[in-house]
């Protein structure tokens, strides 16, 4: 599959070492902003990610959801406010190991993935799990199978972050290789964090609410912005609790 990472200047880490300082200052395991942020920041902010069944059309910045409206885009329309106080500096990425999409890098892309079933141009149905009986069939058929080997992506070979009930596989690029990976899932990474440490977002999987932590200024900005404050965008704490789609 082409490397999404390389393409936009990122790279995984060799090493777990720059989430090192992260377990240290999490809060209680649980649904509480202080586990998906790290205490010892000024301020916080809550941002919603809106459900689909809410979807009623219209503005997707309306704080309704839309097509367009997911954890990562949401994710990208935080990161774009934090960039005054990002720069160029490097801003690491975690990734949760349990994505569907992500393979051992020994093994065949396709084990363990979902069957495509679909419908060749002259009826003839296919699969990609067995072959198929016509020629125009067996055309369709290959290319399926070369879209699911492009969706997946090989795992990196360092050991991942261990923080407490999860695991995450890091990369470190520009704060726009965060969306590096949309093509795979609408799922964001669910750590983000600059060299300086000035801002942290936390996404937890299946995330209906974002958190950030940072300066009482950097959470000012958030508040303010109209795309986030139409979302619902909120001041809160570290005892928060975060809304999860369980």
């Amino acid at each position: 599959m082409p490397d999404r990472l390389a393409a936009v200047g990122a790279r995984w880490d060799g090493s777990p070492a720059a989430g090192d300082w992260v377990a240290a200052r999490l809060g209680p395991f649980g649904p509480s902003v202080g586990h998906a942020v790290p205490h010892g920041y000024a301020a916080y902010a809550v941002v919603p990610v809106p459900r689909p069944d809410d979807d009623a059309g219209g503005d997707p910045r309306s704080g309704r959801c839309c097509a367009a409206t997911t954890p990562l885009s949401v994710l990208l329309d935080v990161l774009s406010v934090l960039a005054r106080w990002t720069g160029n500096q490097d801003v690491h990425c975690a990734l949760w190991e349990g994505w569907g999409f992500l393979h051992d890098p020994d093994e065949d892309p396709l084990a363990g993935s979902m069957a495509v079933f679909g419908w060749a141009s002259d009826g003839t149905p296919f699969n990609t799990e067995t072959p198929t009986s016509t020629p125009l069939a067996a055309s369709a058929r290959a290319e399926a199978l070369t879209e699911l080997r492009s969706r997946r992506v090989p795992r990196p070979a360092a050991p991942p972050l261990e923080l407490p009930g999860r695991r995450y596989h890091l990369w470190t690029g520009p704060w726009r290789s965060a969306g590096a990976l949309a093509h795979e899932h609408a799922s964001p990474p669910s750590l983000v964090w600059p060299d300086d440490r000035a801002w942290f977002v936390g996404a937890p999987v299946y995330t209906e609410e974002i958190a950030v932590g940072g300066s009482a200024e950097i959470v000012r900005a958030l508040l303010a912005d109209p795309a986030l404050r139409a979302l619902g965008a909120r001041a809160a704490t570290v005892d928060d609790v975060l809304r999860i789609d369980d």
